[in-house]
């Protein structure tokens, strides 16, 4: 230990254990690692990469935060049944990326037709629950602009559901 103690002197640091503290910044740093097995372990199961892991809980942190901030705003009350249905609906949405990626596993071996079909079939609702979270976003941000008339949200909806073919009247995103 003494060699590894003068190893580090001669490098900045007092000893070995100043060296190893230098890892860990600050005690929040300290949630690094889990979050990224964290990370890792959703990669895996649900297949997400990292970044759309980052994209996907951002997305996710501000429907519920502007969703709670426009409530306020419109003087609704915040009732347990809306939280309710935003866990319901998550929890439907993990469900469905963990079967679709499971099976896109399951035949990636082959890379057959299969695999492609639930590799789009993965990305096609990964893509839909982001853009299902961003316009949720957009229409409480417009709520909390007063601008709740947005043209962006708007043509963002038409565009949207002109590409997936859905009744945009009879499927309206929270």
């Amino acid at each position: 230990m003494k060699f590894l103690d003068y190893l580090c002197y001669n490098f900045g640091y007092e000893n070995f254990s100043d060296f190893s503290g230098s890892f860990i910044h600050s005690k929040l740093f300290i949630l690094t690692l889990p979050l990224t097995g964290l990370g890792v372990v959703l990669e895996y199961y649900l297949g997400f990469n990292m970044l759309t892991l980052m994209a996907f809980g951002v997305l996710i942190f501000l429907e519920l935060l502007t969703g709670l901030i426009s409530s306020r705003i419109k003087g609704a009350k915040i009732q347990s049944r809306k939280f309710s249905r935003f866990g319901l609906k998550l929890f439907v949405w993990v469900t469905l990326f963990f079967i679709t990626n499971s099976m896109k596993l399951q035949y990636s071996d082959t890379k057959g037709l299969s695999y492609e079909f639930y590799d789009w079939l993965h990305t096609f609702i990964l893509g839909f629950v982001n853009m299902e979270y961003l316009i949720s976003v957009l229409e409480n941000l417009g709520v909390i602009t007063g601008k709740s008339n947005n043209t962006l949200i708007g043509a963002i909806k038409k565009k949207f559901f002109k590409i997936t073919g859905i009744d945009g009247d009879s499927c309206s995103p929270e």
